[in-house]
């Protein structure tokens, strides 16, 4: 089995696109802080720490992703992406992290409408 190679990064396209895994690992974390704060007691705090970025994965990973199978065509997927920032800086907001969610909602979306300018197929 042979794998395709992966193109290098470089230039500004290879800054977009790194800034945009970086805003990626940041929703998944601010969905992991926001759900820490949501479950009342231990036990379930813990599981909203663990399912809410889970289910944003799974949906980033089916939809979004280079590689999905199921990948989104363009509109669609910059929507999908836009409603998870969106989401996880409401979420962040209402548990008292305002500063933070607005943050990763404005860099995850303004990334992802510069991915699609800058980086073919982003």
């Amino acid at each position: 089995m042979q794998s395709e190679p992966t193109p290098r990064l470089s230039g500004f396209t290879g800054v977009v696109l790194t800034v945009r895994f970086l805003t990626e690992l940041a929703l998944l974390g601010g969905l992991a802080l926001a759900g820490t704060q949501l479950g009342s007691g231990v036990v379930l705090a813990i599981v909203d720490a663990v399912l809410l970025p889970l289910g944003a994965a799974v949906l980033w990973g089916l939809f979004v992703a280079p590689r999905a199978r199921r990948r989104l065509p363009e509109p669609a997927r910059f929507l999908l992406e836009f409603a998870l920032f969106a989401v996880t800086g409401v979420v962040l907001a209402l548990v008292g992290w305002l500063v933070v969610g607005l943050a990763i909602a404005v860099a995850g979306i303004g990334v992802a409408a510069l991915t699609r300018a800058v980086a073919k197929d982003g």
